[in-house]
């Protein structure tokens, strides 16, 4: 794997994660018109309901908001105050969100699986 060292390829390594786990996914424009603190790769990945739950698949929100290593131990992991609204509001409505530095916080998604697929 290549080492990870700058925001770029921490947003590649975010954009894999969401290919990996047959979901759909961009990076927002920031132009100055769209929301504060849009985290830099969005997007659903699939969820399976369990027959409990009538068994069909659903989406799941999912927010990575990118950091170049070496800012975890800045306040926020480095995360601006309104990345941190972002990231408030997404986990309120129950979506996903991280911030990310590594692969060691994409695995942290991983604890989900089960609700990736089968």
């Amino acid at each position: 794997m290549k080492k990870i060292t700058t925001e770029n390829d921490v947003k590649a390594l975010a954009k894999a994660w969401y290919e990996d786990h047959d979901g759909w996914s961009y990076a927002p424009i920031q132009n100055g018109l769209g929301v504060h603190g849009i985290h830099d790769r969005v997007g659903l990945v699939p969820m399976l309901i369990t027959p409990e739950m009538v068994g069909r698949r659903v989406g799941v929100f999912v927010s990575i908001e990118c950091k170049k290593p070496g800012r975890r131990n800045e306040p926020r992991r480095g995360m601006t105050q309104h990345q941190q609204n972002m990231m408030d509001a997404v986990h309120e409505a129950r979506g996903r969100s991280i911030v990310c530095d590594g692969p060691e916080d994409l695995a942290g998604l991983e604890p989900a699986a089960p609700w990736l697929r089968e």
